[in-house]
């Protein structure tokens, strides 16, 4: 049987990464091997030469032979799929906290946990028409859960279907309990609060039911602006994670007080 051998480092989320590792077809296989396991043919100093000149993200690529972001600045740099990973399931009648991001035919929602004050991303769902949708698939797949929703809160005044009903208040209406805050937090804030998450691996991600999630943290990028990118489509479930972990794990900001002292 004739076969093709490729090898080469892992530029990025592109070919070799769709056709060996993201979804490979029948008889694609993935040999994955590092540096660290030819060290003893390399010259001496090769590898501590490219710790001190590569920046983490391309060390993983061309030392550890991960696939990384390489286009841009990562927006979620510390994620690992393998790191922040977990086998938990959704147990029955356990509280749910759904993180949702509104977009026209394209609503995003993340089911997570919290087990011991820890965060755990086990569900996902994607590309839902509206808000009555969203509601009708929620109660329909979590019978028997309480639901919290940790809403995009545009959709305070944003209104899917009657001109007269926000999103909100359909949430709201269907019986979820749902975070309300004045407006959404800064988009670095809800970053950093989602990096902080991430870096400290206290936020676990279920991969096999979480796919595109864990996809979307591993290659949105930073985009010209240096605002995290949206024209790839990566930011809407990575939008509906940030609101929940922000609204339960703020970043704490340090405030300094300034007294005036006496004869000054």
């Amino acid at each position: 049987m004739n076969t093709v051998a490729v090898g080469t480092t892992p530029e990025g989320f592109r070919f070799v990464y769709d056709r060996w590792k993201r979804d490979p077809a029948p008889g694609y296989e993935l040999i994955h091997a590092s540096t660290w396991s030819n060290a003893a043919n390399l010259p001496a100093g090769y590898i501590e030469n490219l710790q001190n000149s590569y920046p983490s993200a391309l060390l993983s690529a061309y030392l550890d032979g991960e696939f990384v972001n390489l286009t841009a600045g990562s927006v979620y740099p510390e994620f690992d799929r393998q790191a922040n990973s977990t086998d938990a399931t959704i147990e029955a009648g356990e509280p749910l906290h759904i993180g949702m991001d509104f977009n026209v035919a394209n609503m995003a929602a993340t089911i997570n946990v919290m087990r011991d004050g820890q965060p755990m991303a086990l569900n996902e769902l994607t590309e839902i028409r509206d808000t009555p949708q969203i509601i009708e698939i929620i109660k329909q797949r979590f019978k028997g859960h309480h639901i919290t929703v940790y809403p995009d809160q545009s959709g305070r005044s944003r209104k899917s279907v009657n001109a007269s009903v926000s999103d909100l208040s359909l949430l709201s209406e269907a019986g979820f309990s749902v975070w309300e805050a004045s407006s959404n937090p800064a988009v670095k804030d809800r970053v950093l609060a989602m990096n902080q998450q991430i870096e400290k691996r206290a936020l676990l991600i279920n991969p096999d039911t979480c796919a595109q999630l864990c996809m979307s943290l591993e290659q949105q990028a930073y985009d010209k602006n240096g605002e995290p990118d949206k024209a790839s489509g990566f930011d809407h479930l990575n939008d509906a994670a940030g609101y929940f972990i922000h609204a339960r794990y703020p970043v704490q900001s340090r405030r300094v007080q300034v007294s005036k002292l006496a004869g000054f």
